[in-house]
């Protein structure tokens, strides 16, 4: 997961190990060459210790709800031991859990694996300030992805079309309340893929079944891997700027772990910068 500060510089992200990690993107011009200031952590439990069982601090997906990466709180998706909690997040790093959001009705009868994978929060709409979150591979009975709006702090639940038997992977809300949604599919025969949709805000609402737009399909003929987090912000010309980031899921002989920004200049295409 990855949140970043409205500069697009301070960021802040978590990963399945239980760790969390904050720092500065470098750019030049306006493109980033690497990071700077990093710092590392355990993620805590309740009782302020570092998450011991390996269940317990799988970490998928993380969304600034308010203040800066640096200065602020987050919500952090986890599943296998499926919640999502509110975290503060200042000069030390992430605080132990404040709450955690009411469990959608299906989360409380599912076991472990493909729980949470995204988490956001809308920016504008009708919606604004309600949590949203989607299950990696958890389909309904048509085979449509479950996803979760929290509506006065009640999760009701609405669905992603499936298109190709892509996994979702994060999400992030764009300033209107429009909704990203990044994907990935793997194979053996064809690699990695990743795909990126948009889902316009006056589709998001509880029950509807909403397929979105598609923005961007690659596979391995472009610089891509595992991609797993998506986070947003704005450039100094006031474009809008996606930055996505994979997983090399601590196998650096065949993976790898890369951070890729592109603009977005319309509801149409993303251009790489």
């Amino acid at each position: 997961g990855l949140v970043l500060d409205p500069d697009g510089r301070g960021f802040a992200a978590i990963s399945d190990a239980g760790v969390w990690m904050t720092g500065k993107i470098v750019y030049d011009r306006e493109r980033p060459k690497g990071i700077a200031e990093a710092r590392l952590g355990p993620i805590l439990a309740s009782n302020g210790q570092p998450v011991r069982r390996n269940r317990d601090r799988d970490a998928e997906a993380m969304t600034l709800i308010e203040g800066t990466a640096s200065r602020g709180s987050v919500l952090v998706a986890f599943e296998q031991n499926h919640r999502i909690g509110r975290f503060d997040i200042d000069r030390n790093g992430l605080s132990k859990p404040r709450h955690y959001l009411e469990l959608p009705s299906e989360m409380k009868k599912k076991r472990r694996g493909d729980g949470f994978e995204a988490v956001a929060v809308l920016s504008g709409g009708r919606w604004k300030g309600s949590p949203v979150a989607f299950a990696e591979h958890m389909p309904d009975g048509n085979g449509h992805h479950r996803g979760w709006i929290w509506i006065n702090g009640k999760p009701q639940g609405f669905r992603l079309a499936d298109i190709g038997g892509f996994s979702i992977t994060d999400a992030a809300s764009l300033p209107d309340g429009s909704l990203l949604v990044l994907e990935r599919r793997f194979r053996w025969l064809e690699g990695v893929k990743m795909r990126m949709r948009l889902l316009h805000k006056d589709e998001i609402r509880p029950d509807a079944v909403i397929t979105g737009e598609t923005l961007l399909d690659v596979a391995m003929g472009h610089q891509i891997d595992n991609m797993e987090a998506i986070a947003v912000h704005r450039d100094p010309n006031g474009e809008t700027v996606l930055t996505i980031m994979s997983d090399d899921n601590f196998n650096s002989f065949i993976q790898r772990t890369i951070l890729l920004q592109f603009t977005l200049r319309s509801a149409e295409a993303v251009q790489a910068r």
